[in-house]
């Protein structure tokens, strides 16, 4: 059986390693959508700081003009 999911979000897991050295007003960018731009802020640097095992998330919207927006960071606990 195939279920078919329905979403326009998307996550793009982070390398922490990759991003060390970010600071507010750094932009991430996911690699296969250049047009899915996200603005780093300070609340994501706390975020970031609070959890620092967690997996790092980028989330991406795709809007209805079939372009894509960076929504925000996300984590997973493990």
């Amino acid at each position: 059986m195939t279920y078919e999911i329905k979403s326009n979000v998307m996550l793009f897991e982070m390398d922490r390693t990759a991003i060390a050295d970010i600071a507010v007003g750094d932009v991430l960018r996911a690699q296969d959508l250049p047009d899915a731009e996200y603005t780093w802020t300070q609340h994501d640097s706390q975020f970031l700081e609070s959890n620092p095992d967690a997996r790092l998330f980028l989330k991406v919207q795709k809007l209805p003009d079939k372009h894509y927006k960076g929504m925000g960071v996300m984590i997973i606990s493990e």
